[in-house]
């Protein structure tokens, strides 16, 4: 009969570990043929609550099952850690050897974030279209202060840099973009509206609209608050994915930057073709007036961030990879599959927690071609944001999402343009020479 080893998730990837004759080992059950036993089976022998138990991965010497718990760990045989801690307790070779393979996937996934990161950003470094490089720095902190905190979080790194940035830092940077929906009440968003002299009521140039010749790209409103804050502190967590392959693959740098040279110079060419406008503008005018203020802001904080997305993933094209001494493959696919999981979570949670009436009307209304299994492959692809464990996906599941994260985001994105509108005729040009003409004045 095989070993059946579990991982218990204790919360935020932290799993139980337990004691035996002064031992710490992986949870263990045996003889159960029933999976659909274990929960009963693993509280008879540890006296924990377990539930949605999982079997991850099977040979002919054991079953390794992941599960959760919301017990707390009270009794002095139990304990709980990340799994690059476990690894240095845990006494039993096969167990260790099972810690040991979860955590070279996550130092895998870890390279390919912190790659395609650091190709975004030499790109934007080089770029000279002020607007483009606006808008791809908040995309990099977007995902780079993920990045950050999961490293730091999961002992899979740190930060080293001359700026006071600390935990706590990265942490509500994180939570920003990951928690925080943008509603008409929050304060957040009054200081930006009132910051900006944002008028929803009345004619004046409150906003900055950014566009190519495909519409709408971004508008100021969304980076606001982070342009009036210590560039340094930002920089310095952009840079941090390109800095973790220094500081953990020193080895490896000089190879890689060789690669990333030619991708870059491929890259630029095609960055450099996408000409962002910049056109003084009016929420007043861009909006119908019977929306209400929340539909509002909401769409002047997300469009942004879903539009940068889809950009990226359209210049960098799917099907693109390096492969390193023939053993590593540095994917963009893989990491990009995993941003946009993150924003449709995003939009998810949006949902979930507040009541803004149009969005609750297009999730409702979504695409339905899209299978039902796609959400939940989406979340478990999104799980990798967390480097405290790995989720494979198989092919069928690539496939799915593949199919269908791409058809999710244009739908909501189209949704979203539905609801805004600008028009650059010569009454806004008469008006917008009045609003200058007024403001020089006043100066």
């Amino acid at each position: 009969m095989k070993k059946m080893f579990l991982l218990v998730d204790m919360g935020n990837c932290r799993f139980m570990i337990c004691k035996k004759s002064k031992e710490w080992n992986l949870p263990i059950l045996k003889k159960v043929r029933d999976t659909t036993k274990i929960e009963k089976v693993f509280f008879e022998k540890y006296q924990l609550n377990i539930y949605n138990p999982k079997v991850i991965e099977e040979d002919g010497n054991y079953v390794l099952v992941k599960a959760y718990s919301r017990d707390n760990l009270s009794n002095g045989k139990y304990t709980c850690d990340v799994i690059n801690n476990l690894y240095s307790i845990i006494i039993d070779s096969q167990q260790k050897n099972i810690l040991f393979n979860i955590s070279k996937k996550i130092f895998c996934e870890t390279i390919n974030d912190s790659f395609w990161l650091g190709i975004i950003l030499t790109v934007e470094s080089n770029l000279n279209d002020l607007a483009l490089k606006y808008i791809l720095s908040d995309f990099l902190l977007f995902f780079s202060s993920i990045f950050c905190e999961e490293t730091i979080k999961y002992n899979f790194g740190e930060i080293k840099n001359e700026n006071s940035i600390n935990q706590s830092i990265i942490k509500n940077l994180r939570k920003s973009y990951l928690k925080e929906c943008p509603l008409y009440e929050s304060n957040k968003v009054k200081t930006i509206i009132n910051s900006m002299g944002i008028d929803f009521d009345n004619y004046v140039f409150d906003i900055v609209v950014f566009l190519t010749n495909n519409g709408l790209l971004d508008i100021n409103s969304r980076m606001w608050d982070k342009s009036n804050n210590d560039s340094r502190i930002y920089n310095s967590i952009i840079m941090s994915p390109r800095n973790w392959i220094k500081n953990h693959l020193p080895n490896l740098e000089n190879e890689l930057e060789t690669v990333r040279k030619r991708i870059v110079d491929e890259l630029l060419v095609r960055f450099k073709k996408l000409k962002v406008k910049r056109k003084s503008y009016s929420t007043y005018k861009l909006f119908n007036t019977s929306m209400i203020y929340n539909e509002k802001i909401y769409i002047l904080q997300r469009i942004g961030l879903l539009k940068t997305i889809m950009m990226i993933s359209n210049i960098i094209e799917k099907g693109t990879y390096i492969s390193v001494n023939g053993e590593l493959l540095l994917s963009f696919d893989k990491f990009m599959m995993k941003v946009k999981a993150t924003i449709i979570e995003i939009i998810w949670n949006d949902k979930k927690c507040n009541n803004i009436p149009f969005l609750n009307n297009i999730l409702e209304n979504l695409p339905k071609e899209i299978p039902d299994n796609f959400y939940a492959i989406n979340r478990k692809c999104r799980d990798n944001i967390h480097y405290g464990f790995y989720n494979i996906l198989n092919e069928d599941e690539n496939k799915i999402l593949n199919d269908n994260q791409d058809l999710y985001l244009s739908y909501v994105v189209n949704e979203m343009e539905k609801k805004v509108s600008f028009k650059f005729s010569f009454g806004y040009k008469i008006a917008l020479m009045l609003a200058k003409l007024q403001y020089w004045s006043s100066n």
